[in-house]
């Protein structure tokens, strides 16, 4: 009996990753215009912020169907194999209810459904936690389990370079987008409880870089657990935020990188950096 491991694309796993931890993606699809890319087969991330500042038109995202799912856990009960599925936040995205949905027309109760309640490195935090306990012999339930109880204690804090893609999805009106551009105002966001939000607003990302400095520090950083330097278009953007974390004494011990894609991607827009990471003493 085999233990599946299963996540959507907005975990930003390269393909080359995926398969050497054994962890299947259900895809997510994007479309700009007429245009429909199928997020990490024929859209690369590079080429998807490209299109993004090239489009006027916001892009749309469309979340896996339960027939996505269902294939997947057709298989997984007919070899009699558990499945821990692990997703984007159900407050940003319907598809946790299309895993749902399917898992019921499957009825087949070894395959446990986990609301990461966040997105892009902070699922992978959990994913990767789900896969070095699958590969201890952990049954699909304990492992369900561990990953309830880890997933509150998972940050994401980030500076966006502009606010002009968070107007673009509605998020912000035309005039308060003009007036950060005007005022180089650099919001910080955080991802918390499933939600997207802004938790700082400053003049210039120095400021930002200092804002989002301090977010770290006042929710410090538990290196029991990788951490990730997220970035949207550009990883030279760590220059800005690794060495002063450094010089502070506190830059992560396990430290990897994770370019966003297109599910978060389209609303932070190009030039957004940040951390994902378990906060310490939760």
């Amino acid at each position: 009996m085999a233990i599946r491991i299963i996540t959507d694309s907005a975990a930003d796993f390269d393909s080359a990753t995926a398969r050497r931890r054994r962890i299947d993606v259900v895809p997510m699809t994007i479309q700009f215009g007429s245009a429909s890319f199928t997020a990490g087969k024929n859209l690369s991330n590079d080429a998807f912020y490209q299109l993004l500042q090239e489009n006027k038109a916001f892009p749309s995202t469309s979340q896996p169907t339960p027939a996505a799912f269902l294939r997947y856990f057709e298989e997984i009960r007919d070899k009699g194999d558990q499945a821990v599925v692990i997703l984007l936040s159900g407050a940003l995205s319907g598809t946790l209810q299309s895993a749902e949905i399917a898992r019921g027309m499957c009825e087949y109760d070894a395959i446990y459904i986990v609301d990461s309640i966040t997105a892009s490195a902070g699922m992978q935090i959990l994913i990767n936690l789900a896969c070095k306990l699958r590969d201890s012999g952990l049954p699909a339930s304990a492992i369900a389990a561990e990953l309830e109880r880890l997933k509150d204690k998972i940050r994401i804090f980030a500076v966006i370079d502009t606010l002009e893609y968070l107007r673009r999805g509605g998020r912000l009106s035309g005039f308060q987008a003009g007036l950060g551009a005007m005022t180089r105002l650099k919001p910080t966001i955080a991802v918390r409880e499933g939600v997207v939000s802004i938790v700082g607003k400053s003049f210039g990302t120095a400021a930002a870089v200092k804002h989002l400095t301090r977010l770290l520090e006042e929710h410090p950083i538990d290196d029991d657990f990788p951490s990730y330097f997220l970035y949207s278009d550009d990883k030279s953007t760590e220059e800005l935020l690794l060495p002063g974390l450094k010089e502070k004494g506190r830059l992560p011990r396990r430290l990897h990188y994770c370019s966003v894609g297109p599910t978060i991607g389209a609303h932070i827009g190009p030039g957004a950096l940040g951390m994902a990471y378990v906060e310490r003493g939760v």
